[in-house]
């Protein structure tokens, strides 16, 4: 890197870094006022439960002028600032009777007048009809969970889950879709709360056919409590997709189209009669994604230094198709069985081409070589879920039972040319096929109770079970003198991996004036076994493990809050990580898997601090974590030149870091929101006889500023950095890129037009350097190039942003985390 692309860089790390504390300290650390007003928060009668955005307006006594209006805020408080007068005040909510307030009286100079809990009924003649028209902020805060709406996010519109999670704060995608949370690649991924086929046996690949207009919003746990699988020692990351259950017909309509080739059709609907619900959820895409990469690598010999050049280009397109849906039969209002049924087809083609350059000692040029490899891959998913959910009258007081089973499958098929020309000898080719089959089945039954003793305290208890079987068959043939493909025994082989875990847990939490606590413990019972056919190589692992998890939570004011919080989570090794086949696409860099990995143990510790103002938000929290037996990819070399990449346990982790993450409206038409996370990453361990000292610091960071131009019509900007990282064998490059999005309400607010650019000036890439005593490399790689998209969104009686009142599938989560 020359003097200006380091002088370019470190400019744009301080205008983010600039921008982000601006936004997030600026405006929030100016006090409030003593001025006279009022104040409340808005209870749902029936439930107890805190209504979001319900109307406020204020009226004077006297005249019944109107004097002031807002919205209740997530935790469903309202305050405003009024001169001394006499006034009333009522609250309206779509699908609630609206609420009078008898005449108050507002003084000078003293506090806010506390109205205390108002409580609102619902109003079941007019859910007949309504229309939801609150819209939800683009990031939602609590200190265990936070909640990022994807109809919000303009550069996300028309994209796919993995680029969906690109944008979120805090978490990462490397170039193979590796998603990672904090730094750390041990991440729950989930659909609706659970373990889903839609994230397949190739997660990245199944969340790249899971479309953006299908997704209403994402939810980060980083510390989650005995409720959720002990697997990630992350976190979790929960995919909630769109469904609502208001009465009558509701949907929408997306059409998309954009550079480089792509278009698609995105159909989401509901039907709701008397007691039932009727859902489905249709996506059509094509997509072309163009990426490159080059490396070089230097091979160290006793008679000299050999050089490989090599570069790649890969044009990859896919035709997808994906249909959900399924139907709520409400058995009472407190009685709900609901079936769904998901089924993913997508067929993909995909042409690669490397060109590699061999140098000798000297710099002598050896020869060359051209490897075009020419794959077709078709992946059909069918999934089935039953739910069950009884609601015994009394708050949070509800029994749940799931039963939910998928089976994937995917073939990719290559026919593999290489051309050879060495210097001074003939050229040659070799022909080559692959044939990869992978077949996945998923079986899971888990019950969840909960009771609460009072208003203050509950008990909460569950069992789960899944079964879950890959069966890999891998097989490489190359073309003889003969004219016939013959088998490649080296290369070929049938894995087959069997998983069984049961868990049960238990939760107590509580609540003793200011402060709220959750203690809980959970157990898991695993059963993993494994083998390869061909040599017969078997390996069977069990282990039982407790898993507690504790969090206490104060709240200093009705705006501040602290949260302490431990768990113990765990990291089992993957299909691929274990799978020792060897992978032949890239016959110089090799991956293989690891069958004797053992799974990583993570004790994590956080403490976080939320504080709210009238116009902003601020999240930060200080987490620490201890894992052993981490595994990471290691590289050797052998006597010819060859690549191997594969897993090793081979070390213990100490990490720890700071994570801001805040929201501000500086204008009533400017939003910023963003976040940086700034860590430290120590692991010691040997692998290999060598030891691996690592000791790196970094930072992540993204800023997002929306701008209301006029209503129906919006601008967004987002800055998204990640800094450099050292591994046990080199370091990752620093990267950074922007986004924007436009969008333009049309048709009298019932359709939107969205013009999204995704890396705007193409700097979204992936380098690395890596060091070894016989070798050293240098790479780059770009998944993909700029991305422009246009997307046209039409609704069928409903509006544009849902709120609160339309929770999904996904709410039980929801219900779950609250203390």
């Amino acid at each position: 890197m020359n003097f200006h692309s380091i002088k370019h860089l470190i400019k744009i790390k301080l205008v983010f870094l600039f921008i982000g504390i601006f936004s997030f300290t600026a405006y929030a650390e100016v006090p409030a006022e003593k001025d006279s007003g009022v104040k409340g928060k808005v209870v749902d009668s029936q439930t107890k439960s805190v209504v979001e955005y319900a109307t406020v307006m204020i009226y004077r006594a006297a005249d019944s002028s109107f004097v002031e209006g807002g919205i209740t805020d997530a935790k469903g408080s309202f305050q405003m600032k009024l001169k001394p007068d006499e006034y009333y005040l009522t609250i309206q909510f779509l699908g609630y009777k609206t609420m009078s307030v008898d005449a108050f009286e507002v003084d000078r100079g003293r506090n806010l007048f506390d109205l205390g809990r108002l409580m609102i009924a619902p109003d079941n003649a007019l859910l007949e009809e309504v229309e939801v028209v609150a819209e939800k902020s683009t990031v939602e805060m609590t200190l265990d969970k936070r909640v990022f709406n994807i109809g919000k996010d303009l550069s996300s519109t028309a994209g796919n889950a993995i680029e969906v999670l690109e944008n979120i704060p805090s978490v990462t995608v490397d170039i193979e879709g590796n998603v990672s949370l904090r730094g750390d690649e041990g991440v729950r991924i989930l659909v609706d709360g659970k373990v889903s086929g839609l994230a397949g046996i190739n997660s990245r690949d199944a969340l790249r056919s899971l479309q953006a207009d299908m997704i209403e919003r994402i939810e980060v746990v980083t510390n989650p409590s005995v409720r959720y699988d002990a697997e990630g020692t992350a976190g979790i990351i929960n995919i909630v997709l769109k469904k609502d259950r208001r009465n009558g017909f509701h949907g929408s309509i997306d059409l998309n189209t954009g550079y480089p080739l792509q278009y698609g059709v995105g159909i989401n609907t509901n039907y709701r009669f008397k007691k039932v619900n009727f859902f489905a959820n249709y996506a059509l895409n094509y997509r072309e994604r163009l990426g490159s990469g080059n490396y070089r690598r230097d091979f160290f010999r006793p008679e000299g230094t050999y050089t490989t050049l090599q570069e790649s280009d890969r044009n990859r397109t896919g035709l997808s198709n994906m249909i959900r849906t399924g139907a709520e039969y409400f058995f009472t209002p407190n009685d709900v069985l609901t079936f769904s049924l998901m089924y993913r087809y997508s067929d993909q083609k995909n042409k690669s081409t490397i060109v590699y350059n061999d140098f000798g000692p000297g710099n002598e040029f050896l020869g060359s070589s051209e490897r075009v490899d020419d794959e077709t891959e078709t992946d059909p998913n069918l999934e089935y879920s039953i739910n069950y959910k009884k609601d015994f009258g009394k708050k949070d007081h509800t029994l749940t039972a799931n039963l939910r089973y998928f089976d994937n499958s995917e073939t990719e098929r290559s026919n593999i040319i290489e051309t050879i020309r060495p210097v001074d000898l003939l050229m040659s080719q070799e022909f080559q096929k692959i044939e990869n089959k992978e077949q996945e089945s998923n079986f899971q039954v888990q019950l969840d109770y909960v009771h609460p003793f009072n208003e203050r305290s509950k008990f909460e208890a569950g069992a789960k079970y899944e079964q879950r079987e890959i069966d890999n068959n891998y097989i490489v043939e190359e073309l003889n003198e003969n004219g016939e493909y013959v088998n490649l025994p080296d290369y070929t082989n049938r894995f087959i991996y069997d998983e069984k875990i049961l868990a049960a847990y238990a939760l107590f939490g509580n609540e003793l004036g200011r402060y709220s606590y959750q203690l809980g413990l959970r157990s898991e019972y695993s059963e993993i076994s494994t083998l390869l056919q061909e040599t017969d190589e078997s390996n069977s692992q069990n282990y039982l493990n407790l898993f507690p998890s504790a969090h206490l939570n104060y709240k200093l004011t009705e705006d501040d809050q602290v949260q302490v919080s431990y768990s113990r989570r765990i990291r089992r090794p993957g299909f691929w990580q274990l799978n020792p086949f060897r992978s032949f696409a890239d016959n110089r860099n090799i991956h293989t898997g690891n069958p004797n990995l053992r799974p990583i143990y993570t004790d994590s510790y956080e403490l976080g601090y939320l504080r709210y103002w009238e116009n902003a938000s601020l999240n930060f929290n200080t987490y620490y974590r201890y894992s052993t037996d981490v595994f990471q990819r290691i590289e050797t070399v052998d006597t010819l030149g060859i690549t191997y990449t594969g897993p090793v346990n081979f070390a213990q982790n100490n990490s720890y870091g700071l994570e801001l993450i805040g929201n501000v409206s500086p204008k009533k038409w400017w939003n910023v929101n963003g976040s940086l996370n700034f860590y430290r990453s120590m692991t010691d361990g040997e692998a290999n006889e060598i030891q691996y000292n690592t000791d790196y610091i970094t930072l992540t960071g993204r800023v997002m500023n929306k701008f209301t131009i006029q209503r129906g019509f919006d601008m967004q900007l987002s800055v998204n950095y990640r800094g450099p990282m050292d591994m046990p064998q080199g370091t990752r490059e620093a990267t950074w890129s922007a986004d924007f999005g436009a969008s333009k309400d049309i048709f009298n607010g019932k359709g939107t037009l969205t013009l999204s650019v995704r890396d705007m000036f193409g700097t979204r890439r992936w380098a690395f350097e890596t060091f070894a005593e016989d070798f050293y490399t240098n790479s780059e790689f770009r998944w993909s190039t700029t991305t422009i998209t246009l997307n046209f969104n039409y609704r069928i009686n409903q509006q544009k942003k849902r709120g609160s009142a339309e929770r999904g599938e996904g709410q039980q989560m929801d219900e779950g985390m609250e203390f």
